[in-house]
């Protein structure tokens, strides 16, 4: 059955964001200049969401999958704070633009992300807003928040960094954005050709680990998919509905 919308959804592919965001850059710069009478109310950007809870547990071993040591990612907080360690690695949602660590700036696409993952996707045992303090340093709060808060498994917040295609809806068009994503940093494949659906399973097994629900690497990247897509899916029949206008350009 044909679903009418609203409002005009576009849905699109990038290349080149690993290069400087080019597509992504292109598309956003060419609307601005040729129809600055369209508005871009919202933004979901999908990028390295296949390795994240329900896997965890530790990584895959062997020479085949790179690592070293007990072949365990780094369980120390990177440059962005990206939480995670040796066992849980968290799915990611994240909104911006923001310039606060220690405050929410956009309140209604929080909340919103929140309230459908209670109440359609039923993660609400697993998910937690993460929101810094004046105690935690800038560059790592997420890492300490999330520690804080007992290790969520979905973790909910708002990033002052831009590190992917929705960069460029925030920065030329002042679209709010709404990202998924999981293991960055202490994946070994992350930006490498090994990136691929069959490492991804080796990643994602908890049949043999002392985390999760014992399935297999297919069965948990299957389920982490169908809740980022149906999670994503409701956003946009939300916003279609009632969009949400980014809070800095009031």
């Amino acid at each position: 059955m044909p679903y009418d919308t609203r409002r005009t959804m576009v849905f699109c592919l990038w290349s080149g964001e690993e290069g400087g965001k080019r597509g992504s850059d292109y598309w956003t710069d060419t609307l601005a200049d040729n129809h600055p009478e369209v508005t871009v109310t919202n933004y979901i950007n999908l990028d390295m969401a296949g390795v994240n809870w329900p896997g965890g547990g530790g990584a895959p071993c062997g020479d085949e999958h790179g690592g070293n040591g007990n072949c365990d990612p780094d369980p120390q907080p990177d440059e962005g704070g990206y939480p995670k360690d040796s066992e849980v690695w968290p799915m990611r949602i994240y909104i911006g633009p923001s310039l606060n660590y220690n405050k929410i700036d956009q309140p209604d696409m929080v909340y919103l992300s929140q309230w459908i993952g209670a109440d359609a996707i039923n993660v609400s045992m697993q998910q937690d807003i993460l929101v810094g303090s004046d105690n935690n340093s800038e560059s790592t709060w997420k890492y300490d928040v999330w520690l804080e808060e007992d290790r969520p498994e979905i973790i909910i917040y708002e990033d002052t960094t831009a590190r992917s295609d929705h960069a460029s809806f925030q920065d030329n068009l002042g679209t709010i954005t709404l990202g998924y994503g999981g293991l960055v940093d202490g994946y070994w494949c992350y930006h490498q050709t090994c990136d691929t659906l069959e490492e991804m399973e080796d990643w994602m097994d908890t049949q043999s680990r002392d985390y999760g629900n014992n399935a297999t690497g297919k069965n948990n990247l299957v389920n982490s998919l169908d809740m980022i897509t149906w999670w994503a899916t409701y956003s946009f029949f939300h916003m279609d509905e009632r969009p949400i206008l980014n809070v800095y350009l009031d």
